[in-house]
């Protein structure tokens, strides 16, 4: 882009964080953060923040996620959490996750995904009490996992298929 004289924006910016995020590329998303606020002048929003979290989350550096969420100016909203939660059960950071499964139920307290998400990270650490705690609140609040759906088309015919 720069050689053709394009400027990115904000969107180009999102965009590149999230290539870098789901490539690994942990140096060159941190580089295009600050490129984005130094270079471009272009101030990084939650949108950006979330990338970066996700890309330290998915290199392991599940602290320094946390970190940066701490660090904002904004308020981080149910994705930022939701990105460190799945990165904290990915890499058994359980304090982390607890922490963050916390921050997420207290913004979407209805939100049956993340109490699923929680539930599991808890199955995961064996806390069999914590699961039931978790699943009862579930149905006390009358709050229903559903079931996940991919649709295949194959030489124009569809296959659906459902997860329980």
């Amino acid at each position: 882009m720069k050689a053709e004289g394009i400027e990115p924006n904000s969107v180009t910016f999102l965009s590149l964080l999230s290539a870098c995020s789901h490539s690994g590329l942990l140096y060159k998303g941190c580089e295009a953060l600050n490129s984005m606020k130094w270079e471009f002048g272009i101030e990084p929003d939650l949108g950006h923040y979330t990338c970066i979290v996700d890309l330290l989350g998915r290199s392991g550096k599940v602290k320094e996620a946390l970190s940066t969420i701490l660090k904002l100016v904004a308020l981080p909203d149910s994705r930022i959490w939701g990105a460190l939660l799945a990165a904290a059960r990915v890499h058994e950071d359980h304090k982390v996750g607890r922490y963050a499964a916390q921050k997420l139920l207290e913004l979407e307290s209805d939100n049956a995904g993340y109490y699923t998400l929680y539930s599991n990270v808890q199955a995961s650490l064996e806390r069999w009490n914590d699961v039931e705690e978790v699943r009862s609140a579930m149905k006390d609040m009358n709050l229903m996992r559903h079931p996940g759906w991919s649709c295949l088309e194959v030489e124009g015919h569809f296959t659906f298929r459902f997860r329980r």
